[in-house]
């Protein structure tokens, strides 16, 4: 079976009440984190801006500076709550998010802080999709009034558990960002967020939903408590949807903590009775993060890998690790000043003709002798001896078999990061394939000498 939850996890989610005094709300905040310890959660999640009422107008007022970090606590009192509070907890804790100013571009952002249990700042995310909405007669907002985009995508190492994939609210609408949290292994997608009494009910148990049932991932929000005497009105209804879409715990509007126990045989068991995972057609709609597609199109998206830090490593998380140099063109797409992650990673195709290739051997020495070339044209593509070859490849060129000559097999052959992997080298060759019924078009890339 395979393992996406390392171990079964008590998630918690606190539909928190706050006001207009900060440090008011930390404290509160501190006291129902603690509750949710005291219960046996070792993830809990504070909801979208808990340390300040939501509105546009306040976003200025108790925006904190984060940067450099760690900030001092005049910039930054939440920063330094959060990783107590994380600490005093023992548990991972999603700071659900809070109004930051970046001092040097003086914007704002809304963005989420995560503490490990050594109170280490392990993860950040700033909102990637603005709220900007305007339904006649009912509510108007908009946040790029104030607010300025993210521009990265967040997955999040729990060690003793795995990954996450971490977004704020308006985020949830767009499912390109949990399709990929998905695709590098997050068991769970959480979204602190603050939907209003209009969308709300027409959206908020639908989309986290959706998100389930796209992914087959546990799917965390957490509103705030809904206070009907200040300006924006929070829908509440704090929820966790199981892997297949089932809605395991869920609040009402007051204030509240909501449990979930999480384990991997939920994920797995639907995973495995409905392989949608396994059974994505990249080869009709491309996938830009296995870079099937160009891989020098542009693209203004990085995929933020957040790494277990000391309480002393820099907190940006934004910069990617710089790649490695090999003879063949990479994209030299850019974001500002950092790679994108379409930039460290690079596909090549390369087309056998199976019976051009081995005619006049039998078949029992073909496709050995087909995989055997295909890993030496990967290490001398890629420059790395490190070829790591998908255990269907070797199902699909056997399958190919006499009943496939003339047959050509499109093989897929990408560098990837394993720096996750705390492997020697840098990179590795993933090599995959895709069966090519009509060799038509990709002569030109039919390969004859590897």
């Amino acid at each position: 079976m395979a393992t996406f939850l390392k171990k079964p996890l008590k998630l918690a989610l606190v539909q928190l009440a706050s006001g207009a005094d900060k440090a008011a709300n930390l404290s509160h905040a501190r006291s129902k984190v603690l509750e949710a310890a005291k219960a046996g959660a070792r993830l809990i999640v504070l909801p979208e801006c808990f340390n300040s009422p939501y509105g546009t107008n306040f976003f200025p007022k108790y925006a904190e500076t984060l940067f450099p970090s760690p900030p001092t606590i005049e910039q930054s009192p939440s920063f330094h709550a959060l990783s107590a509070i994380a600490v005093e907890a023992n548990a991972y804790l999603i700071g659900g998010s809070i109004p930051e100013l970046e001092p040097s571009t003086k914007k704002y952002y809304n963005t989420s802080l995560v503490f490990s249990p050594t109170g280490a700042l392990i993860g950040t995310h700033r909102k990637t999709h603005l709220f900007d909405i305007d339904i006649p007669g009912k509510i108007q907002f908009k946040e790029s009034d104030v607010l300025s985009p993210g521009n990265q995508l967040t997955v999040i190492d729990l060690p003793e558990y795995g990954k996450i994939g971490l977004a704020i609210c308006y985020d949830i609408r767009f499912p390109e960002g949990a399709m990929i949290a998905a695709r590098q292994g997050a068991f769970l997608l959480v979204y602190p967020a603050a939907f209003n009494t209009t969308t709300g009910p027409l959206h908020w148990s639908l989309l986290g939903r959706a998100r389930a049932v796209d992914n087959q991932s546990y799917v965390a929000l957490c509103s705030p408590a809904r206070d009907l005497n200040a300006a924006y009105h929070a829908y509440g209804h704090t929820l966790v949807a199981d892997p297949s879409a089932n809605i395991v715990s869920e609040a009402e509007e007051k204030e509240t903590i909501i449990y979930a126990d999480l384990d991997n045989d939920s994920i797995a068991n639907i995973r495995s009775g409905i392989p949608i995972s396994t059974q994505r057609r990249f080869d009709l709609y491309p996938d830009p993060h296995s870079t099937q597609s160009d891989p020098t199109q542009s693209s203004e998206t990085t995929l933020n890998f957040t790494r277990k830090l000391t309480a002393n490593s820099p907190s940006d998380n934004r910069s990617l690790p710089p790649t490695v140099d090999h003879p063949f063109k990479m994209s030299n797409v850019k974001t500002g000043n950092k790679r994108s992650a379409i930039a460290d990673v690079v596909s090549r195709e390369y087309t056998i003709n199976l019976h051009k290739r081995c005619h006049g051997v039998s078949f029992k020495k073909r496709a050995p002798k087909a995989i055997k070339e295909i890993r030496a044209f990967a290490t001398q593509a890629m420059g790395t001896k490190d070829v790591r070859v998908d255990p269907q490849l070797n199902k699909k060129v056997w399958e190919a078999g006499i009943k496939g000559v003339p047959f050509r097999l499109r093989v897929r052959i990408s560098r990837k990061r394993n720096d996750e992997e705390n492997a020697k080298e840098r990179l590795y060759s993933h090599v995959q394939a895709v069966n090519v019924k009509d060799p038509k078009g990709l002569h030109t890339t039919t390969v004859d000498d590897a």
